[in-house]
Order: structure tokens, then sequence, then C-alpha cells
């Protein structure tokens, strides 16, 4: 092998850099770290360093001549870690919001340990600001940013942290392969032929080197994969009891430039495949090594026709190994019917985990502001429709406080997803900023008048313990913008979280629609009715008390604390604010109380708009809603008689129909013998944590049969 074809310089004129004519003296030895979190006791396999070492095995001139160890993937001592590392003479470190400190102090330590070592830097957290940013001194940072660890830029980011000898910008497997073959021509002193790299020389100037080309379709076809190439056999037989989770490319890159976003720019708004042969031989790889779920990490699945024969291909090896339980996507931002199609096959093998809408504001002003108008909402809110009308099942991600956006915005966007057919979920996110991207921009969040809080990331449903290596990371989070100024944030952060827990968990879901369906109650309005506006209408101590629960929660967050709740009692884990209160909800049995004084605030909201609804529809469709709430200790089907057709009503809304409302006798038998749950924390693992994400929170409804024939 003369020379690595792969390896592409932007320049027309430039050459590759120079490719070793010889192996070197001794085997070189590399360290590769790409730390995760674990979800349930499952670990995602190190994608990001996997693919740098199949590539690097693959197209290096002499690739025996490189040793590569047991990729470092998750959170340990750094010691430990500087430990396992220190017999290598290059380290890759793929860097991460949620694992920049720890592998920050990794660098360090290994550096002390190893001063001749050279340690690589890639991915998001590393400022590109040759592309995104102006450059600024050093000087002009103020201590607190330094401190604080806002620095996006580059010369600033490897000033701050000189264990860092080199930085890679975009794809890393060419860089890290050059970088390698550096190492054996002269130990990578020279790194004046590096292309997509910056550094520090030896004689302290710093140098940003010309960029690589994105790889295409042909330069992609020719990245091995590290599954089938056996990259990870000595990671998963080091650690046999390991559970693993696995994340997957069948494209790359995002033909968008949302300003909160660095996958667009970061990609050149361009999408590039992988060969669909091989990524069927990853699926099929999975089946094999008996790996329950897949996150398909394409910024758009179903952007492309041949999605469904990926969406196919995965029921088929279902089909076929019996193992895989759930495929998880990130769904195309302008969708099409391919989309749907796709979408459609993996929900009837049981496979579709979560199907994300990645709406984010509905607001036009804000969509403006974030670079998003390119996205046709007429589309969206179709596509969300046929989901509903179809079966399937996704989540809608939804970003607050966005630019532009308002309290009424937001209310109005939540009632509008709602209306179209989104009745599983809304995860409503707060709005973080990530270096890379146009938010990260001084200029751009002084337009918008944004306050900035640093707050620890915490992983949902985490246990609550101290660092496993005593440093924790750390996120800039948004809470307060011009339209949307901190107090105001306080009370429609409080307002999301109000949305999850009435509706999304359904609490409060079969009178809400009822009252939408027959009297055009907006969802939006009749949640922040119970969330705020009720004070209006006498006293309600059990609402009262949701609302401070989220007001505080919100006020915590806003001076830096972090966004769940951590309960000791009920699993020792951090809870979402909305889960929360379900739970206390249930175990201080105060449900009944609650149902109490939502009927009567919703009651006393009507009658003063003039909304004269039929004797007892509001009360029927409570009784029916509590009575489907999945609650522990229950050993025998309830009964039920109701003269409204409310659950057929129900029904109807979620996929999408139309049923008038009709009185009637109607028997219903609430299967609460099906499931059962002995104890609280069973209750709360089963139901309440495992159930979130596909609002899995009511009993089946057995018999829901009209007495008199035709009512059904």
């Amino acid at each position: 092998m003369t020379e690595l074809k792969m390896l592409r310089v932007i320049q027309p004129n430039e050459s590759p850099p120079p490719i070793a004519a010889k192996p070197p003296s001794r085997k070189i030895k590399v360290g590769l770290v790409q730390l995760n979190n674990s979800f349930s006791d499952q670990y995602y396999l190190p994608l990001a360093v996997g693919m740098l070492q199949a590539y690097a095995q693959k197209h290096l001139a002499h690739p025996n001549s490189y040793e590569f160890g047991i990729p470092l993937h998750q959170f340990m001592r750094i010691e430990e870690a500087s430990e396992l590392l220190s017999d290598n003479d290059v380290v890759g470190f793929s860097s991460y919001v949620w694992n920049e400190q720890n592998t920050l102090a990794i660098a360090r330590d290994y550096k002390r340990r190893k001063p001749n070592g050279i340690v690589v830097f890639g991915g998001p957290q590393v400022p590109d600001s040759k592309k995104q940013f102006r450059r600024v001194r050093t000087d002009e940072l103020t201590p607190e940013e330094l401190k604080s660890g806002r620095i996006h830029f580059t010369e600033d980011y490897h000033r701050a942290n000189p264990e860092i000898d080199i930085s890679c910008h975009g794809e890393g497997e060419r860089v890290f392969g050059y970088i390698l073959e550096q190492m054996a021509i002269d130990g990578c002193y020279d790194k004046s032929h590096l292309p997509s790299a910056s550094y520090f020389d030896a004689n302290g100037t710093f140098h940003f080197n010309n960029k690589l080309e994105r790889m295409n379709d042909k330069e992609l076809a020719e990245t091995p994969s590290p599954f089938t190439t056996g990259v990870f056999d000595k990671l998963m037989n080091a650690y046999p009891f390991l559970k693993w989770i696995k994340a997957v490319e069948s494209n790359r890159g995002c033909p968008y430039t949302c300003t909160y976003c660095d996958w667009g720019g970061a990609t050149e708004d361009r999408i590039a495949k992988f060969l669909l042969g091989q990524f069927y031989a990853d699926i099929m790889w999975g089946g094999e090594h008996e790996i329950p779920y897949e996150f398909v990490c394409d910024a758009n699945f179903g952007i492309f026709p041949r999605d469904i024969q990926i969406a196919e291909f995965y029921a088929e090896c279902k089909a076929k190994y019996g193992y895989l339980e759930g495929v998880s996507t990130q769904n195309a931002k302008n969708p099409k019917k391919h989309t749907i199609e796709a979408l459609k096959t993996l929900q009837r093998a049981g496979l579709n985990k979560a199907a994300v809408m990645s709406q984010q504001s509905l607001n036009p002003a804000t969509l403006k502001a974030v670079e998003r108008d390119n996205m046709e909402l007429g589309e969206y809110l179709e596509m969300q429709n046929i989901a509903a009308k179809e079966n399937i099942y996704t989540m809608t991600d939804y970003i607050i406080p966005m630019p532009e956006e308002t309290p009424e915005s937001v209310v109005d966007g939540i009632s509008t997803l709602i209306a179209n057919g989104q009745h599983n979920r809304i995860q409503i996110n707060n709005l973080s900023v990530l270096k890379n991207t146009k938010m990260a921009n001084r200029e751009y969040q002084e337009r918008y008048a944004y306050e900035i809080v640093r707050s620890k990331i915490i992983n949902t449903h985490g246990k609550k313990m101290t660092s496993i290596s005593g440093i924790d990371e750390w996120q800039e989070l948004v809470v307060g913008t011009s339209t949307m100024p901190g107090k105001v944030w306080l009370k429609t952060r409080a307002f999301c979280w109000a949305t999850g827990l009435f509706y999304f968990n359904k609490l409060l879901q079969f009178p809400m629609i009822v009252l939408n369906q027959e009297y055009e109650l907006e969802y939006g309005k009749a949640i922040k009715l119970l969330c705020e506006d009720f004070q209006n209408y006498g006293n309600f101590p059990i609402l009262e008390e949701i609302r401070n629960l989220f007001l505080q929660t919100a006020e915590g967050l806003r001076n830096g604390d972090n966004e769940f709740i951590h309960s000791p009692q009920w699993l020792d884990i951090y809870w979402p604010p909305e889960e929360y209160a379900l739970i206390k909800l249930c175990v201080e049995n105060k449900l009944e109380a609650f149902y109490q004084e939502a009927e009567q605030a919703i009651s006393l909201f009507l009658a003063q708009r003039g909304k004269n609804i039929p004797a007892g529809l509001l009360r029927e469709s409570i009784v029916l809603n509590k009575s489907l709430i999945k609650i522990p200790f229950q050993t025998e089907d309830m009964q039920l008689n109701l003269s409204h057709n409310i659950w057929d009503i129900y029904r109807a809304v979620l996929t999408g129909e139309k049923v008038e409302l009709t009185q009637g006798q109607y028997r219903h038998t609430i299967d609460r013998t099906t499931e059962q749950w002995n104890s609280w924390e069973e209750w709360c693992e089963k139901v309440v944590w495992w159930g979130n994400r596909q609002g899995a929170y009511l009993y089946g409804n057995k018999n829901p049969m009209p007495d008199l024939a035709g009512h059904h």
C-alpha cells in the first residue's frame, strides 16, 4: 500500500501527507477512550472510537505495526483509567458534553505518567473556530469564563487544556489515520502534514491546518464496520457479563443548519450513505451477538427510500434471531411517504422503541431565528397525523426557551401537536448551548438576551451517587430570553412538566380529549388552567402542591441545580418532575382528592365561559380515567357503568377519527388482574419508569361494550 486514497485535502494543489515507506522499528501502541453512561445497566458499544480503529486497520500502510488496546468505554477512577492507558504511545479521546471533564482529567493524568505520549482529541466538544467563530485572544476571556469552561474557540481551548497535543476536526477516521502514519515516520514531531488538525508547535505557535473534504458515498463505502471486522471482540470478551446497546450509522450528515445543533454545520449540509449491504451485515451482527436494542444515529431516518428496506431487514432479523427487542430512530425533519412506511414496518415488527419527531417548536418566528424555517411545518403535522391514524408510536421533541418563543406560543404549540395526533408523548427539553453551534456565538446570545446557567448533568432515572471519579460533568442551560425572561420561564417550565403529568402520564387525558372534541377546549389551555389559573376558581391544595413542586424545581434549575428530583424512598434514583409528582400522588393516597379538585376547577372554568355540558359527562370521563390508572395491590377486575360513549370517543381520537357523543348504557370491565404489582417499588420501576416513553400508564378495557345494541 503506497497511498491512502481515502484521505483527501480541500485545497486542490495540496498532496496527501506522506505514507510510511517501511514499518516502524517497534509496534506503536494505541489507546482509545469513549466514556458513555449506562442505561438500565446497559452500555453503548463505543462506536466513534471503534470506527477509528476499523479504518486504521484497513487503510494504514503497515497495519500490523499497530497494537490497539481495549477501548475505555465507561466512567471509572481517573487513576485507574490512566494506568490502563499508560503503556500506549498515542491515545485517541472522543469528547462529548456528558464526558468532557472526565476525559480531560484522564488525558492530564496520562500525560503525567507518560509525558512523551501523544494525546489526540476529537468529537463535538472540540471547538472548531476555524469554521464557525471569530478568533479571540485568551485575554479577552474573563476569569469566570476560563474557570467555568465556557471556552468555544480552538486556540483558547488548547491553551486551557495543554494536555491535548492534537485536536481533530470533522470526521475523525482519516485524520487519526494520518496521525498514526506520522507516528511511524517520525513519532509525530512534524504535524504540519496533518489535515483537519490543530495544535501548538514546539515554538508555542498555534496551527489550524487545512480541513479535509467530507467523505462521499464512494469513500464511506471503503470505511469498514467496527462490528463485522471484530474491533469490539476484545472489549466484549473482557466484560462477558455486561449488557450492550448498539449504535449504528446507515448515513452520515444532516442537510439542515439549526443554530442549536452542530450536526448540520459540522457536516456541511450534506449526507453520505454507507453501503446497504454493510449496514445489513451490522444488523445481523447485533442479532448474532444477542444485543437487544439498537440506536440508529442517522440525523434523519426515513429521509431516503432505502430506509424502508432497512426497516424490513430489521424485521427479518428479529424473526431470524428472536433477540432484537427495539430500534430507536431520529426521524426525517421534512418527512416523506417512505418515512411513514419505514416506521410502520418497525411498528408491525414490534421494534419501534422510540421514533422521535424532532419538531422543537411550532412558532414561525422561532423557526426562523434558529434557521429551521426551511422545514415544511404543514408536512410535519401531516406526518404526525398519519402516524396517529396508522397507530405508529412516536414521541415529539420540543425545546424551551428557544429564541422568539413566548409562553403563549408554547401553549399554542403544545395544543397543536396534541390536536394533530401526538397523544403518546411530547418530550419537552430545556435548551442547552452546545459547542460548535451558532447558538454558542456570543453575539447570537446577546441578540436574544440569553440567561445561561451551568447545571450538573444528571441521567434520567440515574442513581444518586458521587461521580466514580469525583469529577462532575456540566451543561449550559438557557433559563431566560428576551421573549421569555427568567421569571416567565419559571411558569413556562412548570407548564411543560404539568403537560407531562396531566396529559402524557394520562392522569386527565380522557376528560381533556372529550372536552376538546365536544367543546373545543384547547389542550394547552386546559393544562394551563390546572397549573396556573386554578387559583381563580377557589382553594385547591393538591393542585397548589403540584404547582409549587414544579415552580420550586424550576427555580432550583435557574440557580444551577439539576433538572430532576431525587427520591431516596422510590428506587433511590432521579425522576423527571412529572413522574415524581405522579408517584407522590399515588403513594401518598392523594389521587382521589386530586381528581375531585380537577373536576371542580374544570367545571367552574367551563361554567364561567358559558359551556353547558351534559350532566355527568365531565364526572364520567374523570371516573373512567381514574379507574384506568395503573396502581399496585389490585387483585380484581373493576366493573364500571357509564351513560356516555367516552371510551369510543377516546379510542377514535387516538387514531385520528371522530365519534359523536351519544348517551346510553355502557359497561366497562377494567383489566386489573393481567398486570399486577405487589409493591410500590415494583410499580415505580415497571410502570412509571419503564412505561414513560410509551405512556403505558393505563389498564386495558376488556369489555368496552354498550348494553344496547348499536351504541358501540
